[in-house]
């Protein structure tokens, strides 16, 4: 895939904005210390009136006023923690164009590189010059559209993201803006004193004898020893998966159907690994429905939790799939008000909350049966519309080792797109499991 870069542009916002500080989490502060996002794409599109790169950022520049924040920076205060310093400095919007069609490349080639899609940072730089915002517009030789957009992850998770880009997407249309973000992240403040009830595993290294991950590459880089599975469901497919969970109703959901699928077939694929090794799944959940009083919709902050089960490898792949259906319901079922607020309660009595943020040298994410399993948004996704029309697809700028997502599919009700990263030596056990175990087959 051949990305040429036309031009690089800081967007400010359109008018002179509050200059302050903004209080960041404690949510925030663990968070990774890159830019995290999505990639939309739209097909081609006849319309007289579409969308041009001048015409988006005139639209970027009005959203900015309202969601000034984004346009501002990182910084430490005079205690080394982080905050963001409102300063109206601007986001990145880059313009780029490809020779190549969609079918070209193939969405679902495990080896592509996606990173060209979003703009290309230096993280070596100092964290105050970073843009909080990056959005890429690449247009293809077919005719096609992509969108990356990501969000510094001490800023914001993709739930900020997507009121952001809803917001910018309908601007770029003419149309009012629905959300109105709220900023002030004190409403995840800890309890004074704080007080844990639960013990919050979840902060706490893995087992160390695992072999551990060589690279923790926050991107999908085909010259790695990694790629990306891209499995579509269909409606039929995910029928069958319920079937084998052996539950007549509704009692789980479909994603911990296939949060427990997705584990199971990363461990029996994992066939370096003996009995006596451990595997820990690392189930993202998103706060804002959980928490009691219930957060603004329109909040711009992290609300991200972790339900970690555990289990021995032997254990864990002689147990039927209706187990580890249920334990993963069990671990996510935990999860409300009194859990999430003990676990922010822990997070303030914690020591260096550096510790925990993934990266090189962290132990929390570098264990080899040490999986993630992050559900994209599906609300609103059908709103992000520019002018060409609602995407076709979506998926993440960024996998790294040990990194799954799941995501309703965009052109077929009820199905689903799953994106799992391992090593290369990996992907095709992965997918011949994935799909034998539902006796359907595969697409």
């Amino acid at each position: 895939m051949n990305i040429h870069v036309k031009q690089a542009t800081i967007v400010k916002p359109a008018e002179e904005t509050p200059i302050h500080s903004l209080w960041l989490s404690n949510l925030d502060q663990i968070q990774v210390r890159f830019h995290m996002g999505i990639l939309y794409f739209y097909n081609p599109c006849s319309s007289s009136s579409l969308p041009n790169t001048q015409s988006l950022i005139d639209a970027l520049r009005k959203v900015l006023v309202l969601f000034y924040p984004a346009a501002g920076r990182l910084q430490k205060d005079k205690n080394g923690r982080l905050e963001v310093l409102c300063n109206g400095e601007g986001v990145l919007l880059v313009e780029a164009e490809s020779d190549s069609t969609l079918q070209d490349i193939g969405l679902f080639n495990q080896s592509l590189d996606f990173s060209q899609l979003m703009p290309n940072i230096d993280y070596s730089e100092d964290i105050s010059s970073l843009p909080l915002i990056l959005l890429q517009v690449t247009y293809f030789k077919c005719g096609a559209v992509c969108i990356g957009n990501s969000i510094h992850h001490t800023f914001g998770d993709g739930g900020s993201l997507a009121c952001f880009m809803e917001a910018w997407s309908r601007t770029a249309r003419g149309l009012p803006v629905k959300i109105t973000p709220f900023f002030d992240r004190t409403v995840l403040r800890a309890r004074d004193p704080p007080s844990p009830v639960f013990p919050h595993t979840e902060y706490q290294p893995p087992p160390f004898h695992n072999p551990p991950v060589k690279s923790l590459s926050y991107r999908s880089n085909p010259d790695s020893d990694s790629g990306v599975a891209s499995l579509k469901l269909t409606r039929l497919q995910v029928k069958a998966l319920r079937a084998k969970a052996e539950v007549a109703d509704s009692k789980f959901s479909t994603y911990e159907l296939l949060v427990a699928h997705m584990w199971r077939c990363a461990c029996f694929s994992a066939e370096d690994l003996g009995e006596e090794h451990l595997t820990r799944l690392h189930i993202i959940i998103d706060g804002r429905s959980r928490l009691q009083p219930k957060l603004p919709h329109g909040y711009i902050g992290n609300t991200l939790f972790h339900a970690r089960p555990i289990s021995l490898l032997g254990e864990f792949r002689r147990e039927p799939f209706s187990t580890t259906v249920k334990r993963v319901h069990g671990e996510i079922k935990k999860m409300d008000n009194t859990y999430l607020r003990s676990a922010i309660d822990c997070l303030e009595r914690h020591s260096d909350l550096d510790q925990l943020v993934p990266g090189e040298g962290n132990p929390i994410f570098s264990c080899a049966a040490n999986f993630c399993i992050v559900g994209l948004l599906k609300q609103s996704v059908y709103e992000l519309d520019f002018g060409w029309g609602r995407p076709f697809f979506k998926r993440t700028t960024h996998l790294n080792e040990g990194k799954g997502f799941v995501s309703m599919s965009l052109d077929e009700e009820g199905s689903y797109i799953v994106f799992m990263c391992l090593k290369k030596t990996q992907l095709g056990k992965f997918q011949k499991l994935f799909y034998e175990f539902l006796n359907v087959s595969a697409l």
